[in-house]
């Protein structure tokens, strides 16, 4: 197993393949930083991933001296899956689950979760261009790198400004390639060695991340001429309408509504 130094290397280890009665997904890990300096790991996707399901199934590295192992455990994971009042989005807890493997197994589990720190807000995606290239990390159909437990890149670029709320909504569209499967995959900037700045007209050397959002619905082009906007879905169907290759991503901020509701969940505990 190779030992993630570079951005796009570390991604790799920060999303899981979701396998659920409706078919498969993709969920991500992300790190929550609360008021108290506490930090607190989950594992997030969309609502439509999960639907009733409480069961998922995925695998997991572990990890021998803060490095992955190619050793990995499959689990099917059983636990309240907490849901986002307006947006597609779901999370549930996931420190009980490595505490689980850690018991059992006397290993941890290795994991690069994103963190709150990849957000930019608005204004501060001001600074991008209208196009900025993107990186989706996901299992389009469900096809993954099975013997390693990766999963696959796609590249695109942004279809809408970063710092626009297409439509009104805390929501923006990239121009990639969208499957079944690929619902829940972070939609991600990440320049290795330098980069672009708009104010400056300039490179700047250096390596950045930016979490831009979530993947969970694109346009369909139907038989009869209609475009349809419809949730990326989690299993293959046959059908006659076509995907014309946008997708529409619902922006990172909206993750940090759940705190208020880890910090409900966590009082009660």
């Amino acid at each position: 197993m190779i030992k993630p130094i570079t951005p796009t290397e570390n991604l790799l280890f920060s999303t899981i393949r979701l396998e659920t009665s409706q078919g498969v997904g993709t969920g991500f890990y992300f790190l929550f930083e609360l008021d108290d300096n506490k930090k607190v790991p989950a594992f997030i996707t969309n609502k439509h991933v999960i639907d009733t399901d409480k069961k998922v199934t995925f695998s997991l590295h572990f990890a021998e001296n803060r490095q992955p192992l190619k050793d990995v455990i499959t689990v099917t994971y059983e636990s309240e899956w907490i849901f986002h009042d307006k947006y597609d989005l779901a999370f549930t807890f996931a420190n009980p689950l490595f505490e689980k493997i850690k018991r059992k197994f006397g290993k941890n589990v290795f994991v690069i979760p994103l963190t709150e720190n990849l957000i930019w807000d608005n204004e501060r995606l001001k600074n991008l261009s209208a196009v900025e290239d993107v990186l989706m990390y996901g299992y389009p159909i469900g096809l993954y790198d099975e013997k390693n437990v990766l999963p696959l890149i796609r590249r695109g670029v942004t279809a809408s400004h970063p710092a626009i709320d297409f439509n009104g909504e805390k929501i923006g569209v990239v121009d990639i390639a969208c499957f079944p499967g690929s619902s829940g995959s972070p939609i991600l900037i990440v320049n290795e060695g330098s980069y672009t700045d708009k104010k400056n007209n300039g490179v700047v050397i250096g390596s950045r991340v930016i979490f831009l959002g979530i993947l969970f619905k694109g346009p369909i082009y139907n038989s009869e001429g209609e475009i349809v906007i419809k949730d990326i879905p989690t299993r293959l169907v046959s059908i006659t309408p076509q995907m014309i290759n946008l997708g529409y991503y619902i922006k990172s901020e909206v993750i940090l509504d759940f705190k208020e509701k880890i910090k409900e969940k966590i009082r009660i505990k």
